[in-house]
């Protein structure tokens, strides 16, 4: 294996990984608005947008996928 693709597959895993992290934030922060107490909204609508913000570059399914998350599409 060459310099280059381990680079690339360096990025895949980042990506993927990012991935997995936005879709837990968009959880944790759905958990966090519903359950919550009043003083933590704030804080659920940051984590959502920044969840919202990273889903949105990486993808919502791709560290699924990577994975191989037990999850079929």
């Amino acid at each position: 294996m060459d310099y280059f693709s381990q680079v690339a597959d360096g990025f895949e895993f980042i990506i993927a990984f990012l991935s997995l992290m936005g879709f837990i934030g968009l959880l944790a922060g759905l958990a966090l608005l519903f359950l919550g107490a009043r003083f933590n909204r704030a804080t659920a609508f940051k984590v959502i947008l920044i969840s919202l913000i990273i889903v949105g570059i990486t993808g919502m399914y791709t560290g699924i996928k990577y994975f191989r998350i037990g999850v079929r599409f």
